[in-house]
């Protein structure tokens, strides 16, 4: 799902081969996952693309 989801945005023009890392991260990638989940540093970014995200999912955001 997630490589159809990138496939439908300007990110998928460079292929979705791309999307490899989310399947393969590499060890540089697998060093920074935790510091990229990291709720003061995710949180904005997460916010910026929230809508964008539950549109290409097809989900609803849910109430907090």
């Amino acid at each position: 799902m997630a490589a159809a989801c990138l496939a439908a945005t300007h990110h998928g023009a460079h292929g979705v081969g791309d999307a490899r890392r989310l399947t393969i991260p590499s060890p540089r990638d697998q060093r920074a996952a935790p510091l990229l989940r990291h709720p003061d540093l995710l949180g904005p970014i997460a916010a910026l693309h929230r809508e964008v995200l539950h549109a290409l999912l097809g989900t609803a955001p849910v109430d907090s």
